[in-house]
């Protein structure tokens, strides 16, 4: 059985983000994976310079910091389109279809809108930060890089979310059709 094979035999309410996301969702796990092993030869050179060479590097640390608020934020734009968030089962897997649609719903509904607010003021903050001209102890950098992965983050989980709500919607209505019209039930 292929990815899309198991994709379509899905419940629609659990299916990822499809079409659109899937090369930008490369992408991004391609750029993950490259941060990740770049921040790993930055912590080996880090290392064996501090403890072999006795010289400190200036920066790296700051670099491995930046670093991780990133590939953390690329990371929750992934989990949400992916619908891999975490989520309590207990409940969802003991609702029938429609049941399970409206709470999908109201749960990306809430990303949603905490995402949004959280995003506008984190991009207030980062406004302030940029007006001052906030830099880096050891590497300088503009501060607004690493505080702007914030907004990026949660601004693109509400966009996500916001579409997720749309997808779950619809699942919620064809699952209210799909039970109206099951044989057995309702008038003849």
């Amino acid at each position: 059985m292929t990815a899309q094979d198991e994709t379509a035999a899905q419940p629609p309410a659990e299916r990822p983000v499809a079409g659109v996301w899937s090369v930008p969702g490369r992408v991004a796990r391609l750029a993950l994976g490259l941060i990740l092993l770049a921040m790993v030869a930055l912590n080996v050179v880090n290392a064996v310079s501090r403890y072999a060479l006795s010289y400190v590097v200036i920066g790296i640390d700051e670099l491995l910091i930046f670093a991780m608020i990133w590939m953390v934020m690329i990371g929750m734009l992934l989990v949400t389109a992916e619908r891999s968030h975490i989520a309590l089962e207990l409940v969802t897997t003991r609702v029938g279809p429609r049941g399970r649609a409206a709470l999908f719903l109201l749960h990306h509904l809430v990303i949603a809108v905490a995402g949004t607010y959280a995003a506008w003021q984190s991009f207030q903050f980062v406004q302030r930060i940029t007006m001052i001209h906030q830099t880096s102890m050891a590497l300088e950098l503009p501060m607004f890089i690493p505080h702007s992965a914030i907004t990026v983050g949660l601004a693109g989980t509400a966009i996500i979310a916001l579409y997720l709500v749309w997808q779950d919607a619809r699942d919620l209505l064809a699952a209210g059709s799909l039970e109206r019209n099951a044989p057995g039930e309702g008038t003849p």
